[in-house]
């Protein structure tokens, strides 16, 4: 395992790439809830806070294809750079408008384009991964390993709002994040490797879509978001029916360290099974993987199926972004990374809504059942796509 993640770091760059994009990246998983306890704390009303984040998590979701074919029109340091400081801008802007008690159109419209200016530092790292490492088994370890930090984002951002809000303020957790976010930023664009981008040609600008691999792909990360949505209401959910408010985090954070565990192991491997047979079969280890959840009504029983919840989920998302570097054209591979990213967190808000409807109209249960209908429609659709793909391949060799 080691050998194959130290080939990784060890290409010129990669290693101050992997750190400072951790760190420019770390904002995402500090703002929803430094958001959501701003806003609480200023207007009491949770429906308030809800609808910011929402508003935040939507907006990123819908500007991240434009964000991604900027990149790849005028450079990553172009964008990304003016794009961090006028998110630590809009952030401090939010929290004036909170504390001042503007009203909750001010407050919501803040937290949307602060959602808008979140820099594309995720898409721009797998881009870059696809043009420095040639060696394809090298590189999808490198994807695995940027699956396993995607996690390790979301288990440390949290804790550090909390560690920020005990000692100050949610204010002061707002204000953290754009200043992480305008110094991790800068950081990543100084290294050597984000100093390209800007070459796509005008006949590239509109075919990023056109790519049918891409146009498949974007129904099953659809559908996999929702699951993971379904399964991000449905742990606190349980935790909550089982009688205890703080396992609810607990419960969280074991679902990432099985999501990171299976992304190091499927990136310690050197696999005999095409791509596509993979993240189908993948697919279905989710949901076999979800299944158990179903069932689970204590914190002990939930703890060990959370853990196992997770184990497929860096790997899927390590399988997906090969497909894509395999698929895309060069000048387009920032803008294809973040039409995927878009799809993800569409999948993730809509799954998260169902989930919480579910739980009130039918039980603790049915977020689990609705998370595994969603990730198996995953698979059958790639399973449909990859299958129809191959054919055609077949037919044009014959």
């Amino acid at each position: 395992m080691v050998q194959r993640y130290r080939a990784v770091l060890a290409a010129p760059g990669c290693s101050r790439v992997f750190a400072t994009a951790l760190l420019g990246r770390l904002p995402q998983g500090m703002s929803s809830l430094a958001i959501l306890l701003l806003v609480r704390d200023s207007t009491r009303s949770y429906t308030i806070a809800g609808v910011s984040v929402g508003a935040f998590a939507l907006a990123s979701a819908a500007c991240a294809p434009v964000q991604g074919r900027l990149v790849d029109r005028v450079g990553r340091r172009r964008v990304l750079a003016p794009m961090a400081v006028g998110q630590g801008a809009v952030l401090a802007a939010l929290v004036l408008a909170a504390h001042a008690r503007l009203g909750t159109a001010p407050v919501v419209a803040a937290a949307a384009l602060a959602g808008a200016l979140v820099p594309p530092i995720a898409p721009t790292v797998r881009a870059l991964l696809r043009e420095v490492l040639e060696d394809a088994e090298v590189r999808e370890t490198a994807y695995a390993l940027e699956a396993v930090i995607q996690e390790l984002i979301w288990i440390t951002g949290p804790l550090l709002v909390a560690a920020v809000v005990a000692v100050a303020s949610p204010a002061g957790a707002v204000i953290a994040c754009g200043v992480v976010c305008i110094a991790g930023t800068a950081l990543f664009v100084s290294s050597p490797l984000t100093g390209g981008g800007g070459r796509r040609s005008g006949e590239e600008r509109a075919a990023v879509l056109a790519l049918p691999e891409l146009r498949a792909l974007l129904g099953p990360v659809a559908l996999t978001g929702a699951g993971l949505g379904c399964i991000e209401v449905g742990l606190p959910s349980l935790a909550l029916h089982a009688g205890s408010r703080p396992a609810s985090g607990l419960l969280l954070a074991l679902w990432s360290v099985g999501s990171m565990s299976g992304g190091l192991w499927y990136g310690s491997r050197r696999w005999q099974a095409s791509l596509e047979t993979r993240y189908r079969m993948l697919l279905l280890g989710a949901v076999v993987c979800t299944a158990p959840l179903i069932g689970a009504r204590t914190i002990p029983e939930g703890m060990v199926c959370a853990l196992l919840a997770g184990l497929m989920i860096a790997p899927v998302f390590s399988c997906q972004y090969t497909l894509i570097g395999r698929a895309v054209t060069p000048g387009t591979e920032t803008e294809a990374f973040t039409w995927v990213t878009a799809a993800l967190v569409g999948g993730l808000a809509g799954g998260s809504a169902l989930g919480g409807a579910l739980i009130g109209s039918v039980g603790v249960s049915a977020p689990f059942v609705a998370a595994c209908s969603a990730t198996g429609l995953a698979a059958a659709s790639a399973l449909g796509a990859g299958w129809r793909a191959e054919r055609r391949a077949g037919r044009q060799t014959a």
